[in-house]
């Protein structure tokens, strides 16, 4: 390497000789190494089957794609002569599985998902030198991710404010298009409201909303909610998000997202286009007046005035005023803002989930899942969002 200096075209060629000097120098070091410790293992640790030790019948070669290259070793075969069970017993301690080690499955899950497969192996083999097959991501990314994390309440305690958002966002699966319901859980602090929310957990899946209580609910538990001091539940008008609110969070503040309400259609300052046509300086002067209206807890007014309209004969042949009137009374409870605050009051963290969870991963042009691969590439993202990765790392690695 010191002689070849003199050649070198310039600091880039230098760096990657380096480079591939390193990774073939810990190549050799790392087979020399493995070999040594798999015959201290399986001298001083016979495997047990059956409540004796299993017979060693013979030695074979095996090649592992690792993170620094190919290794080759051998290791002893071993058999149960009571129920003929056999393999590799020193493989579990290696973490070896379909000829990867757990670095390699480690590395190629957390790319894959983030990137699309073709991607991430591309990313993989620029930056890291490894090279796999579209297929053998797919096979290791399945694996790792076809189960949820298991994880035990209380796992992650809440500090002060648990602050609950729930939505949806579609995703188009091998059945067709299907609504991926999402929900966000994190901390709040009200004596530092400008500071943006912390310790944010995602959760997510295509199940019934029946079934996502269930798993909201679980991922509330880990959170450790009943500590709590204060559990606002943060949702758009969907009546699903707040049937789903009022059954596993009876004692939560509902808050219904302010941005939803003063934008959508559902709101009361669709009403003021109705009545005075849309971009006119009359609408303008009828929609502010009734925004301060709700964010100070006085929609009850806002209501009146739509129904006054109504009956002075200023509703549309799609009855707009009215829904809008019927909207805010079915939500009242929901828009006391002036109560609410310094407490978010709108849905962004959810949203946002909905777009780098959901869409950034599982909407791209021309994509389409199986549900076995959608599952597995959403719980891995699930975790690697959630901040969970060295969990899952470390059960697959007991799972080994």
């Amino acid at each position: 390497m010191w002689q070849g200096l003199e050649g070198m075209e310039s600091g880039e060629a230098l760096e990657k000789a380096v480079l591939a000097w390193q990774r073939a120098m810990g190549r050799e070091v790392m087979q020399a190494l493995c070999q040594e410790a798999i015959q201290r293992r399986e001298r001083a640790q016979p495997p047990i089957c059956c409540g004796r030790s299993m017979d060693y019948k013979s030695r074979h070669w095996r090649t592992v794609k690792t993170l620094l290259g190919d290794v080759r070793v051998r290791r002893r075969w071993y058999r149960c002569m009571r129920c003929e069970s056999n393999g590799f017993p020193i493989d579990r301690w290696l973490g070896w599985k379909g000829g990867f080690s757990h670095g390699v499955q480690d590395w190629v899950t957390w790319e894959c998902s983030g990137l699309p497969y073709e991607e991430a192996v591309a990313s993989l083999h620029k930056l890291a030198g490894l090279s796999l097959s579209k297929h053998a991501a797919e096979d290791i990314t399945r694996r790792w991710g076809k189960q949820e994390l298991p994880l035990a309440p209380y796992a992650q305690r809440v500090e002060k404010d648990l602050v609950i958002e729930i939505d949806g966002a579609k995703a188009h699966l091998e059945e067709g298009w299907k609504e991926i319901k999402v929900g966000t859980c994190f901390s709040w602090d009200c004596d530092q409201p400008d500071r943006d929310p912390e310790a944010v957990s995602y959760t997510a899946d295509w199940e019934s909303a029946q079934q996502f209580r269930e798993t909201l609910w679980e991922e509330a538990l880990v959170r450790g909610f009943p500590t709590a001091r204060f559990v606002a539940v943060i949702g758009d008008g969907a009546p699903w998000v707040w049937e789903m609110a009022s059954h596993i969070f009876p004692r939560a503040v509902q808050i219904l997202d302010w941005y939803h309400l003063t934008q959508s259609a559902s709101g009361g300052w669709t009403a003021a286009k109705i009545v005075h046509g849309e971009g006119t300086p009359e609408t303008t002067a009828l929609v502010e007046p009734w925004k301060t209206e709700v964010w100070e807890g006085r929609s009850e007014g806002v209501e009146e005035h739509l129904r006054e309209l109504v009956a002075q004969g200023k509703d549309d042949a799609g009855n707009t005023l009215r829904k809008c009137a019927d909207y805010l009374r079915t939500h009242q409870a929901r828009l006391r803002y002036h109560l609410f605050r310094p407490r978010p009051i709108g849905s962004g963290v959810v949203e946002g989930a909905c777009k780098h969870v959901v869409g950034m991963r599982f909407k791209r042009q021309s994509t389409r899942w199986t549900k076995a691969g959608a599952r597995a590439v959403l719980h891995l993202r699930l975790d690697r969002l959630s901040n969970r990765w060295e969990a899952r790392c470390d059960h697959m690695r007991k799972a080994a």
